[in-house]
């Protein structure tokens, strides 16, 4: 006879083979039990998901209205932007003439393109302007000059190291030297009107920087040269480049109220540099003119007092 667990065995009964037939969990399965009752190592990227999602969704409508309005605002000014650089950068067409206007309002001075810096024609030397000034130092004394004072230098030291730099601290001065120079010719003699508008210019600016370390009121004339240094080659060309410094010195322009900044009170400057100005032959014929009327106007009442007396 068979003994019962062997009958049992040979039935087939239903819970020994439910017994025979379950395996231990694996590692795997672990986790995801873990992690479906709040503990393991998943837990931590479930939460995480969870609380993500939770902070994105609290956004309340308003805000995501204004996240949108943004959003759009700064895709339409990009399209803006480049379309504005397009058409400044492109050849003439019939859009860019028509809009020219507004295209150029735009794109000066912040956002103007100077294909200078790439090819065909990189720029290859430094350009520095120097200034110098005569000082009035008073009555009687003969005026005196200051040293050479860099103004590239000083607009270089006020751009570096600054997140926002002026761009007139970038662009203005070499703009008003390139201006000058393409208006006048070898021998320093000016071109026609832009020229003599350019000389101007370029002096007023120099003024302007200057007024930082002199006293404006007291400069009679400055003078300006420039000094050209060229960019040596680099390593790997075999070019041997001349790099010693040449200046270019400009005349002596005598500074009047009318050119100093609007800023700089003049004070009782003006009727100095009026008759500073001014011919002293005027002066002297002034007071001739004077004398001349007060004699005759002392002979007119000696010939009236001598006729009344006579009536």
């Amino acid at each position: 006879m068979m003994s019962s667990d062997s009958a049992a065995g040979a039935r087939g009964e239903p819970g020994e083979e439910r017994a025979s037939t379950v395996t231990p969990p694996d590692d795997d399965d672990g986790a995801r039990d873990d992690g479906a009752r709040g503990d393991g190592p998943l837990a931590d990227r479930v939460g995480d998901d969870s609380l993500e999602s939770v902070r994105l969704g609290s956004l309340s409508l308003p805000a995501r209205a204004v996240v949108a309005v943004a959003i759009g605002a700064l895709a339409v000014y990009a399209c803006w932007h480049l379309a504005m650089v397009f058409l400044f950068v492109a050849p003439s067409n019939t859009v860019r003439e028509e809009h020219w206007g507004t295209v150029r309002g735009y794109m000066y001075p912040e956002f103007e393109q100077n294909w200078k810096l790439f090819a065909p024609n990189p720029l290859q030397r430094n350009t520095a302007v120097h200034a110098r000034a005569e000082i009035r130092e008073g009555a009687g004394r003969s005026p005196s000059t200051t040293e050479w004072i860099d103004l590239t230098a000083w607009e270089i030291e006020q751009i570096r190291h600054h997140p926002l730099p002026s761009h007139s601290n970038q662009n203005m001065l070499r703009r008003g030297w390139d201006f000058y120079d393409k208006s006048h010719n070898d021998d320093g003699e000016p071109i026609g009107m832009r020229g003599e508008v350019s000389a101007s210019y370029l002096h007023r600016i120099a003024l302007e920087r200057l007024g930082d370390r002199l006293d404006l009121n007291t400069v009679e004339r400055i003078q300006l040269r420039v000094v050209n240094t060229r960019v040596p080659a680099p390593n790997w060309r075999s070019e041997d480049f001349d790099t010693e410094p040449t200046t270019q010195e400009l005349g002596w322009w005598t500074v009047t109220t009318e050119d100093l900044p609007a800023d700089v009170d003049t004070g009782g400057t003006d009727n100095a540099r009026r008759d500073a100005d001014a011919d002293p032959g005027d002066a002297d014929n002034a007071d001739e003119t004077g004398e001349t009327q007060d004699a005759e106007g002392a002979e007119d009442s000696d010939d009236t007092g001598g006729n009344e007396a006579r009536s």
